[in-house]
């Protein structure tokens, strides 16, 4: 039985049980009314316009120009209030993965369960919730959303069960929802939309149980689908083989039979039509270019077998552009994808130096173990970072007795958000070092050209979690810290105080010196997997706020005691 077999067997399957959706509201008025525009999007890089958007600002930097939290102010951080759910989250296995936005005085988040819950920045004080009924839904990797977007004056959610749906930000009271594609068919949303160039853009998930990935943009104020992009294009539109690449675009070798492949072709000339090619992370997106760059996960295999080609625009960044709905370029980092290495982080943008000038780029972390950078002008390579894990036979041919690999499918950068410090141009990236059997399912039969695979862990193997700060100008560690467990979950904050803020595997959120790495402050907050944090400022001052499984908490530095 193949990887994607046993998670289809294994998928969560969420019936329509769970509780009714309710909107339950405060007496109190709600602290926001101000209309959220692309201009006041755009401008989200300014030091008081709260966090506007999943990276905080378009280019997913997840950067704050903000310093009251500095070296000298950190050791003095403190929990100044929380937020508890009332009900744990079902199905969450302890994760987190949600983003809080912030706009005036209100900050949103939602939960595992797609709740979305609105409170004071000031005091935690609840003013509304709005909690969806998930209908059934298969899903590979567990109950989770990674946050909302904001828009004039709305809230959008796109859910598990395949829905886009538009709250009001007063009350959140809904105001039109839209059944996106069929869960049935293994539709799922998980990303956090983004509001953009007056759309709401979305990305389908489920590339373990073959559907045929998209990203939508929908009209704001009444759910209008404005156009759909397909990341598995169809015969008509050149077809999903590509180039049947041997080799990486950087010249690994790929255990691929080319010849075999297309003598078999045949048998699966329709598989483009369910080839996965998923989109887990909120896009990036350039004003100036008009494009959104997206990520994409593996392609879905057709009865335990990876169909012939390099399966396009799986495992790629692809530039759309945010008027038309049309592919400006795409760079596939891994071709014929035989061992789910999803781009499934946020994709970052940011300047680099190439030659004797300086280019705009877009930085992807993979579950490769590199990093790498590209003319998002163009989709050309500028360069591949130095790996951030420990690598051993990264594309392994599989074997019965199984061949060890690193990163293997849970090493690497999983979906944990990125950081890029303007003011150091470091990037900071979250991974993870699991070692893992590369295996060969018995089931295979001799001669044939596409294998039924899996990776399995090791018992008693050595595994720990990494955060690396990589200079994107020359792709060079500059520093990197171990932890004693993986870090695929929570993510990066970088900060004008020359502070890098992360949350780890066991309820610790950490305070790093960005230029060194060295640890200057932890917390414990839960004993579970932490959010990405994020940082914004109340009354002038900085706080920094992070979820958990049981709500979220919100840390500042304490009030000077009155002479």
């Amino acid at each position: 039985m193949t990887r994607r077999s046993r998670l289809l067997l294994a998928a969560l399957l969420v019936g329509a049980g769970a509780a009714a959706f309710a909107t339950q509201t405060s007496r109190r008025r709600p602290v926001s009314s101000r209309t959220v525009t692309d201009a006041l999007l755009g401008s989200a890089g300014g030091a008081g316009e709260g966090w506007l958007t999943h990276g905080r600002d378009w280019s997913n930097q997840r950067y704050a120009p903000v310093a009251e939290i500095d070296h000298h102010t950190v050791p003095r951080l403190e929990k100044l209030w929380q937020h508890k759910l009332r009900l744990l989250p079902t199905g969450s296995g302890g994760r987190m993965e949600s983003t809080p936005v912030v706009v005036d005085h209100l900050l949103i988040y939602t939960d595992a369960d797609n709740s979305v819950i609105a409170v004071d920045t000031r005091t935690g004080r609840e003013y509304w919730r709005y909690h969806p009924k998930l209908g059934p839904m298969a899903l590979c990797c567990g109950v989770v959303n990674r946050g909302v977007a904001i828009y004039g004056d709305g809230v959008y959610l796109a859910t598990t069960d395949a829905r886009v749906v538009a709250l009001d930000r007063r009350d959140g009271s809904v105001k039109w929802e839209v059944k996106a594609a069929d869960p049935a068919k293994g539709y799922s949303f998980t990303m956090a939309p983004l509001a953009a160039d007056g759309k709401i853009i979305v990305g389908a998930s489920g590339g373990e149980f073959g559907i045929r990935g998209f990203v939508d943009a929908y009209d704001p104020g009444t759910g209008k689908r404005i156009w759909r992009f397909w990341t598995v294009p169809s015969p008509e539109e050149g077809g999903w083989y590509g180039r049947w690449s041997q080799t990486t675009p950087d010249g690994e070798r790929l255990p691929r039979n080319i010849a075999q492949e297309k003598r078999d072709s045949a048998r699966y000339v329709d598989a483009w039509s369910r080839g996965g090619a998923s989109v887990w992370a909120t896009p990036a997106y350039d004003p100036e270019l008009g494009v959104l760059i997206v990520g994409t996960g593996n392609p879905s295999g057709v009865e335990g077998v990876l169909p012939p080609g390099d399966n396009l625009y799986s495992t790629s960044l692809i530039a759309i552009d945010i008027a038309t709905g049309r592919m400006k370029w795409y760079y596939q980092m891994v071709p014929h994808n035989l061992w789910d290495y999803d781009a499934s982080s946020p994709p970052v943008l940011f300047d680099v130096v190439a030659g004797d000038s300086t280019v705009p780029a877009v930085g992807q972390a993979g579950k490769t173990g590199w990093v790498y950078f590209l003319d998002r002008r163009t989709g050309k390579p500028i360069r591949r970072s130095d790996a951030f894990v420990p690598q051993k036979n990264v594309f392994p041919t599989p074997t019965r007795a199984g061949t060890l690999a690193s990163p293997g499918d849970r090493g690497g950068n999983n979906w944990p958000p990125l950081a890029y410090s303007r003011a150091t141009g470091l990037l900071y990236v979250l991974g993870s070092h699991v070692p893992m059997l590369f295996v060969l399912d018995p089931a295979q039969k001799e001669g044939e050209a596409f294998t039924n695979t899996v990776f399995k862990t090791i018992p008693g193997q050595e595994t720990f979690g990494t955060v690396t700060a990589i200079d994107v100008n020359t792709g060079k560690i500059r520093w990197q810290r171990k932890t004693p467990r993986h870090l695929r979950y929570s993510g990066a904050l970088a900060t004008e105080g020359g502070l890098v803020f992360f949350g780890d595997a066991e309820g610790w959120l950490n305070a790093l010196d960005a230029e060194t790495g060295a640890t200057l402050w932890r917390q414990q907050v839960d004993d579970a997997y932490l959010g990405p944090p994020i940082t914004f400022l109340v009354d002038g001052h900085q706080r920094i706020a992070v979820t958990t499984e049981r709500g979220l908490t919100v840390f500042g530095l304490p009030k000077k005691p009155l002479r």
